[in-house]
């Protein structure tokens, strides 16, 4: 705890001088770290916040209205503690990893049940698949599908990994949904995406069909093909 205080009082201090920075347009002496600061001082971008607990994320929140920012939190474990407060904010929430334990007295379920506390509280929410890299990307649908057992509305679930996404990054209006005007980047599967049964057969992007072979494919049919004991 001491040295999680330590971290956030120099967190506060760093803002404080960045936003001092910031505030004078004609400084002599460059600082790009803080001049990188600004459009977030200035509510211009959002902030990326990884939280776990519920004191964690009331820090965030204060030092959201101590220096006007334009909050995302991130993991944010308890978050179904502050459902409501998060909705009145207008705070979104990425959540996931999804295969998860519950942290200390809360409920077993907790972890699979607070997107649909969230969502139901009016909060926007995206499902992120994890930090293993690209090798998590492919359970992005099912961090969102595990959700949907424990109260989360399936359309809302698709939701959150497409458009909501999409609208907390500030980007809704070129990626995110199927309409005129948008990039058009898009999928067609055998049936519900959500569906782990369901196969990828077609993917677009940027309107353009991408060829359906990479190295996972090519060794897959390799082996198939070759005649059995």
């Amino acid at each position: 705890p001491e040295t999680q205080n330590r971290q956030v009082r120099q967190l506060i201090d760093y803002l404080h001088n960045a936003k001092a920075y910031n505030a004078r347009p004609n400084a002599t002496q460059k600082n790009l770290p803080y001049e990188a600061l600004g459009p977030a001082l200035r509510g211009e971008v959002p902030v990326l916040f990884d939280v776990t607990t519920e004191g964690q994320i009331r820090g965030v929140l204060a030092l959201a209205d101590t220096f006007k920012l334009k909050v995302v939190l991130r993991g944010a474990t308890d978050a179904w503690r502050l459902a409501d407060t998060l909705a009145a904010r207008k705070i979104p929430v990425i959540l996931g990893p999804m295969m998860a334990l519950p942290d200390g007295d809360a409920p077993y379920d907790a972890v699979y049940a607070t997107p649909g506390v969230l969502a139901k509280a009016g909060v926007q929410i995206a499902f992120q698949s994890g930090d293993g890299g690209e090798g998590d990307s492919r359970n992005l649908p099912y961090n969102a599908a595990l959700a949907t057992a424990y109260g989360l509305d399936p359309d809302e679930a698709l939701r959150a990994i497409t458009i909501n996404p999409a609208r907390i990054w500030g980007v809704a209006d070129k990626i995110g949904s199927i309409e005129r005007g948008k990039v058009a980047n898009l999928f067609v599967t055998t049936g519900d995406p959500l569906d782990v049964r369901s196969l990828v057969k077609h993917v677009f992007i940027k309107g353009q069909l991408q060829a359906w072979d990479d190295r996972h494919t090519r060794l897959y049919n390799e082996f198939r093909a070759r005649p059995k004991p």
